[in-house]
């Protein structure tokens, strides 16, 4: 007979990665997961024993509970047994053979005392008991050993099969009466050893999925971030054999600009160097970010924190950025709430969002526009450092990508000016390091302010 076990709902089905010897695996395991229910059977073998003494005298009755005793110390010993050795994919087959001797003997020593009732009418309390040790034994079998569905359905026609026939041709109406409610509870027994066969194998079969789905995961994402370190690692070396060669050229075109050793003699020549120069920087620019955000999504960045004065640290920004906003034709204004408390965080870092968030209103904002740099405290107590542009706006759908690196506007514009398109990604990152956040807000045409908040504890109140 097929095991519904295996060939139903669980287990070895097409959804399952599990393969049947593994799956068999765990379900002899769990045939010796305990004895309690060996030990339990035993003990209501000692009191039928004892109440058949009346009925068949000694001998029998200690014989019988002789060989009872002697099969549960076999079956208890192969439990220990099986504890200590393990049970394999390797070795499962003589384990589960094992296992089906010892309820194979068990059965047939509880079908013994179902043939008294052929051979002499037996006083109810026998009759009654026994009854009860027969349901008792199939209810428990249900538990003990319906996963593995071979050993349950002997167990059960052997059991409640031979005592439920012998109730029914017993000359005593009591026996009788309980034959006729044994045969439905014979039925029910082995419905619901079935069902609960399957869901047992069910379990151990998405348990063991499971944890093949987690050692699966566990490798891929070592795998992940081995390759993750190998990108990183790659990355910084192309950034050195970029950068040395890079050095070369911005030093020669300084020099060749500078005309250090003797005139070159036409001006075009010079203005060449000049941009020879100002496109090397540039490119040393763009590797320097991308360098720093590689480093920070790999964690190799800290925070080197310290007390200092926004003021201070706005002044510095303003003076790097206003020699770009003044040759590009732009009016740029700052404006610093007073009385602001000491700011704790990595001075460098800070410095570099907010020139990144001023770069940005400068490259994208037309001659004759402004920029405006504003440092206040929110209602929250946040510190708000916001800048405001008069450039070319953002859409509504771009705004929920140009945080992310290497994306830049669709606009036309936007598009013909230099870039890679980290400075935002670089400065959200910078700004979560610091328990903060970067907002955009922005209408086509009309402009984009940028907001750099910082949580309030970051304030020396």
């Amino acid at each position: 007979m097929a095991d519904p076990a295996v060939t139903g709902r669980g287990g070895g089905g097409p959804g399952s990665s599990v393969s049947k010897d593994t799956l068999d695996t765990e379900r002899v395991r769990y045939l010796y997961r305990s004895p309690a229910s060996v030990v339990a059977s035993t003990f209501a073998a000692a009191v039928l024993a004892y109440v058949g003494l009346e009925v068949v005298g000694l001998w029998p009755s200690v014989v019988w509970l002789a060989c009872q005793v002697l099969v549960t110390g076999l079956r208890i010993y192969a439990w220990a047994w099986a504890r200590r050795r393990r049970v394999t994919s390797l070795n499962y087959r003589r384990w589960s053979g094992i296992s089906e001797a010892g309820v194979l003997a068990s059965a047939l020593l509880w079908a013994v005392p179902s043939i008294l009732l052929y051979l002499r009418d037996l006083p109810l309390d026998a009759i009654t008991f026994y009854a009860a040790c027969v349901g008792a034994l199939a209810a428990g079998a249900v538990f003990s050993f319906a996963i593995w569905w071979r050993s349950f359905l002997v167990y059960v026609v052997i059991v409640v099969g031979s005592a439920t026939i012998a109730f029914l041709l017993s000359d005593q109406s009591i026996a009788r009466t309980i034959g006729v409610a044994a045969v439905p509870y014979f039925g029910a027994v082995v419905i619901w050893g079935r069902e609960v066969s399957r869901t047992l194998t069910e379990s151990i079969t998405l348990r063991l999925d499971n944890y093949a789905l987690a050692s699966d995961l566990a490798m891929a994402r070592e795998h992940a971030r081995e390759i993750d370190r190998t990108r990183h690692e790659g990355f910084a070396s192309l950034s050195h054999e970029l950068r040395t060669p890079l050095n070369a050229i911005i030093g020669f075109g300084q020099a060749i600009e500078a005309e250090l050793w003797g005139p070159i003699g036409n001006q075009r020549y010079i203005d060449y160097a000049g941009n020879i120069v100002h496109a090397g920087e540039h490119l040393d620019i763009l590797i320097e970010q991308a360098m720093d955000l590689s480093r920070l999504e790999s964690g190799r960045i800290t925070l080197e924190e310290d007390d200092v004065s926004v003021g201070d640290l706005v002044a510095t920004c303003e003076a790097l950025i206003a020699e770009r906003a003044k040759v590009q034709g732009l009016v740029l204004t700052v404006e610093v709430e007073p009385d602001l408390p000491l700011l704790r965080c990595d001075p460098s870092k800070i410095r570099q969002i907010i020139i990144n968030l001023l770069s940005n209103a400068v490259k994208f904002t037309l001659s004759g526009g402004r920029i405006a740099l504003a440092v206040r405290r929110t209602p929250d107590g946040e510190l708000d450092i916001a800048v405001s542009d008069t450039g070319f706006g953002i859409s509504r759908d771009e705004l929920k990508r140009v945080m992310e690196p290497f994306v830049r506007g669709e606009n036309a514009q936007v598009r013909a000016l230099e870039g890679l398109g980290l400075g935002l990604a670089l400065s959200r990152t910078l700004a979560e390091l610091h328990g903060g956040s970067v907002m955009l807000t922005s209408t086509p045409g009309e402009g984009t302010t940028a907001h750099l908040y910082l949580p309030r504890e970051r304030l020396r109140s």
